[in-house]
């Protein structure tokens, strides 16, 4: 007797809560999954996000991802892609709980980093005008919504931007933060090193702290290089070596990454103006309480005296000369005419032993004609002293400042 063939049966995809049937698997992370899948209503491809309930998984795990459902349900951005749909959804190890967002095709610029490309200054500068403006839209909610993980993998570039939509996106809400989210007797610390400014490693996170992250960003595009592996002020020193980068963008992106909260930009618009109207000059520093060094500047001169346990050291720039005068006991010990003021090259300030900052001192030198002249030599300048004036002779005498 002749038998025929079983024909082979046809393997289907999985399909989520009756719509969405899964195409393939994108990334994978502890208990969190992200999948492409075809809304079959629609037609159209969309992401789900899943986080599973495993028995250990954290609580504050749950509570980021319901904020981040919560967050997207409330956003419409060309920008940031479109919430759809969030369900719970039985799995093989117990629940879990589904985000579905629209697909955008394109290329994170994390895969920028990964194959050794770097961006220029023209496409550093559209892309930072692009991401400020969804960070305008979101830091403008109320409450502002705080993204708190800005960083290349979490950048898109489309692969064919549709009319009125956008080329560039900030995607994964993950890590989102806004001040209604605010628990009071506990925080979680979220973001990733290196992009992250310090305030945020304590819990704390306001607007500006996105603008820190934008600017790690921009300087790891420009370099080629993660900051985790180029701590501050070593990524100073990057930017430094890209001798195509003009001075107002290396002083913007100083201002973006300043340590100190008070020495950033206080919104995404300002950010947004600084850029597009140009920093040719550092933000100014403001004097250290308490500090006994005085400055006094006007349109043709500058002068600076910073007193120390056994005399002072006085250093004068006018329209024409350079004149370093230095003083033990009342007395004058040398007065050294420097040179002329055009041969004045740059203005540097660091600590002369970085590797051990037990026993490094903060140095301050102006560079003239190829010569280097210290101030401060005899450790009469705190850290913060010496950064202030550092910053005010950049300013005044309009030359880039070298950090190291």
């Amino acid at each position: 007797m002749k038998v025929s063939p079983i024909p082979p049966r046809k393997m289907t995809n999985p399909i989520l809560s009756n719509r969405y049937e899964i195409q393939q698997q994108m990334g994978q992370k502890a208990d969190r999954r992200t999948l492409l899948a075809r809304n079959l209503q629609t037609q159209s491809l969309v992401v789900i996000k899943l986080l599973s309930f495993e028995q250990d998984m954290e609580r504050d795990e749950l509570k980021l991802f319901e904020r981040q459902i919560e967050t997207l349900k409330t956003l419409s951005h060309p920008g940031i892609p479109a919430y759809i749909d969030h369900f719970e959804v039985n799995l093989r190890r117990g629940k879990g709980l589904a985000l579905v967002e629209a697909y955008i095709p394109g290329r994170s610029l994390e895969s920028y980093l990964q194959s050794g490309q770097m961006l220029n200054e023209a496409e550093v500068r559209q892309l930072a005008q692009g991401l400020l403006t969804i960070l305008i839209y979101l830091h403008s909610q109320n409450p502002p919504v705080i993204h708190r993980d800005i960083k290349p993998s979490n950048i898109l570039l489309a692969d064919r931007p549709q009319e009125n939509s956008s080329s560039i996106y900030l995607i994964d809400f993950g890590s989102v933060q806004n001040y209604a989210s605010r628990d009071q007797n506990s925080f979680t610390v979220v973001g990733t090193y290196g992009y992250m400014p310090p305030e945020q490693f304590g819990g704390r996170t306001v607007v500006s702290s996105d603008l820190y992250s934008l600017g790690m960003t921009l300087i790891a595009l420009l370099t080629g290089t993660h900051p985790s592996s180029m701590p501050q002020p070593d990524y100073l020193a990057q930017l430094e070596r890209n001798r195509t980068l003009s001075i107002d963008l290396y002083n913007w992106l100083k201002w973006l990454t300043a340590m100190d909260l008070s020495r950033r930009p206080t919104s995404a618009q300002q950010a947004l103006q600084g850029l597009q109207k140009g920093l040719q000059q550092p933000v100014p520093i403001q004097k250290p309480v308490q500090s006994k060094i005085t400055l006094e500047q006007g349109t043709d001169y500058i002068e600076i005296q910073i007193p120390s346990r056994m005399g002072q050291t006085k250093l004068r720039i006018d329209s024409k000369q350079v004149v370093l005068t230095n003083q033990i006991l009342g007395m004058r010990l040398n007065r050294s005419q420097v040179g002329d003021r055009r041969h004045i090259s740059r203005v540097e300030y660091g600590r002369s032993n970085p590797a051990e900052t037990t026993e490094s001192r903060p140095h301050l030198i102006l560079w003239v004609a190829g010569q280097a002249y210290e101030l401060g030599q005899d450790q009469s300048m705190s850290s913060t002293e010496a950064e202030w004036l550092a910053y005010a002779l950049s300013n005044w005498l309009q030359l880039p400042l070298t950090i190291n």
